[in-house]
């Protein structure tokens, strides 16, 4: 419904259209249990639009229509030439109080002399639609690469005049692609307040493409028409190439400039916002609300059927997930998404949470109760954390290795070692703090990589990860802060040896399947123990050996078997490795190939912060 509200254009006659919606419990009892009405005596629609420009005194009144759930305001108008144009609301309110304020529904946020404003196109160079990605892949088959937008462009080099950030990602999809990798996970593009850096996990217009991503820097705003499809044209390229594009979506809450709390003359009226689970230091929706329930299911099939999108990451879940009793929040729109995605035949479509209690097995069985295709899932990344800087691993890390555990069939984790929330895993194995050495750290990462890429779960990356950029950050100041990357470490040695590492562990996750499984063994291993268990297997934690079994499906059906031999120490070692059947085994990393003979490979060489991927079919 709220998809159909906002300013409607018709580019063929340059006719817009603009609608503003208000729910009202006495036409439909399901629009809200605790609310109330605007309180509005007139609403005008000043802008560029019109020859009185901002003056409210020249503007267009909007007229009152009915609606079977509430109050329908709407103005059109017919322009004389194709352009960008901003326009705000003028409201004024029964008690005699005004107020300019957004459209909740608008489709481009600008900013006209440091204001938020709303915005439309008329013309331009139109995409109308967004090309579906020719085969969707399994949620838990992606390889994802969650990019700090502002950050991987910034020191992009090459010629940058009059274009915008979402063009410079365009124009650089080579990079992700020789990478390797399946999805792009950018941080929310949905628009934020202000001009200044922002992650964008402060959204009030949900509908609307952040201007930070889409002003082409040297064009005018009148000649800036194609910007609004900038987002379309990056989706697109991104399709072509088989790269999946994740939104990452803040529904549990929004900015005080949020239009329809502004919309109220008084805002403990506004049915949108209110307490409902764990607040934030923003302004909450309210899901036990049917309205707020509707426009968030609207903002994401908005951006499902115009942006083709292939998954949502829905941050901080816990702000709108409610254990106790039946849910309003997360698990119901989780479910009408799966319904709306069946209705359409959209498959594979990745609904992923990021859901981080304090005990993080418990994200485990929220999944399966919220019935989301996975989760963010760290307990590997803090392991990498904490042993890379201790410079010891626990016999604990075997259960974060086994991180499918638990899952339901067709949920689980999507695993990491570093993300935009923390500093690199350069920084973390070489101290945590500021001024840590690269170059005499980089390497110490290796081991936690190639763990990364063999143990089961959707595997993510952190932009700059893949070869090894480093920065710290202090949790007690703001992390929200710009961490441009540095290209030029990407040329040097540590940059040359990790990103090829990365490389070769894509390689490998995509060419061999199995990987992709949830099997692993041991599956219950005893974290009392410091040595292997019986069989060869677990955490040795004097040598800082670490030993896993992985099996699967390969390509053409066979069973395909790994055993990865994790060697996090300074220092080479030599280890009797158990394997479950005689012959010739494969290291996928130094493309070796090994006889084992009585289920053992004795002494067998693991250099100093790296590893083995022993492979064998049977």
């Amino acid at each position: 419904m709220y998809e159909q509200f906002g300013p409607i254009v018709d580019h063929s006659t340059r006719k817009v259209t603009f609608k503003l919606f208000f729910p009202d419990s006495s036409k439909n009892i399901l629009q809200y249990s605790r609310g109330g009405l605007p309180k509005i005596k007139e609403i005008y629609v000043p802008g560029t639009f019109n020859t009185g420009g901002w003056d409210e005194k020249q503007a267009p009144k909007m007229s009152v229509e009915d609606h079977p759930s509430g109050i329908l305001y709407t103005y059109s108008t017919t322009l004389e030439k194709d352009g960008f144009y901003q326009y705000k609301f003028y409201i004024k309110f029964e008690k005699g109080t005004d107020r300019w304020v957004n459209d909740p529904c608008t489709r481009y946020g600008s900013r006209l002399g440091g204001d938020d404003n709303s915005g439309f196109v008329v013309g331009g160079n139109l995409v109308d639609s967004v090309k579906p990605i020719t085969n969707r892949i399994s949620p838990q088959d992606l390889i994802i690469y969650e990019m700090m937008v502002d950050d991987f462009t910034e020191n992009l080099t090459g010629d940058k005049s009059q274009k915008n950030t979402l063009d410079l990602i365009t124009e650089n999809i080579k990079y992700l692609v020789d990478l390797g990798v399946t999805a792009l996970q950018p941080l929310p593009w949905t628009t934020v307040p202000g001009t200044g850096f922002n992650w964008g996990y402060e959204p009030f217009l949900f509908f609307s493409v952040d201007e930070r991503l889409t002003d082409r820097k040297g064009v005018l705003s009148e000649n800036n028409v194609d910007r609004l499809y900038s987002l379309k044209l990056l989706i697109d390229a991104l399709h072509e190439k088989n790269i999946q594009v994740i939104m990452d979506g803040v529904f549990n809450h929004a900015r005080t400039e949020f239009p329809y709390l502004q919309l109220y003359q008084n805002k403990e009226d506004c049915p949108y916002i209110g307490p409902f689970e764990e607040g934030t230091f923003f302004e909450d929706f309210d899901f036990n609300n049917g309205c707020v329930r509707e426009f968030i299911f609207d903002v994401c099939k908005y951006w499902m059927e115009n942006y083709q999108i292939d998954g949502i990451r829905f941050d901080y879940v816990k702000g709108f997930f409610r254990r106790a009793g039946g849910d309003p929040g997360i698990t119901t729109l989780i479910s009408r998404l799966r319904r709306f995605l069946s209705e359409t035949g959209r498959n594979n479509f990745s609904l992923i949470l990021e859901n981080l209690p304090d005990n993080r097995y418990q994200a485990v069985d929220d999944t399966n109760r919220i019935n989301a295709t996975g989760t963010w899932f760290d307990p590997l990344m803090y392991q990498a954390f904490d042993l890379g800087k201790a410079g010891q691993i626990r016999p604990s890390i075997m259960r974060a290795l086994n991180a499918n555990k638990d899952f339901a069939p067709g949920k689980g984790p999507v695993t990491y070692i570093e993300n935009h929330d923390h500093g690199t895993l350069v920084n973390k194995v070489g101290g945590d703090f500021v001024g840590v050495d690269r170059n005499a750290n980089w390497f110490k990462t290796q081991p936690y990589a190639i763990a990364l890429f063999t143990a089961p779960g959707t595997v993510m990356i952190h932009n700059g990860q893949e070869f090894g950029d480093e920065y710290y950050i202090d949790h007690k100041d703001d992390r929200v802060r710009s961490r441009p990357l540095n290209w030029d470490r990407l040329k040097d040695n540590a940059g040359q040896t990790l990103s090829n590492l990365y490389k070769k562990l894509i390689k490998i996750r995509e060419e061999f399947p199995g990987l992709k499984s949830p099997f692993f063994h041991p599956d219950n291993y005893n974290e009392s123990f410091t040595r292997f268990d019986k069989d060869g297997f677990g955490v040795d934690t004097q040598r800082q050996i670490i030993i896993f079994h992985r099996w699967g499906a390969a390509k053409d059906g066979s069973n395909e078997r790994f055993i990865i031999v994790l060697n996090c120490s300074p220092t080479k070692h030599f280890v009797d490795v158990p394997f479950p059947f005689n012959g010739d085994w494969i290291d996928l990393l130094s493309d070796e190939t090994f006889r084992v003979t009585d289920f053992w490979r004795k002494w067998q060489d693991v250099n100093s912060h790296y590893g083995r991927i022993f492979y064998a079919k049977g």
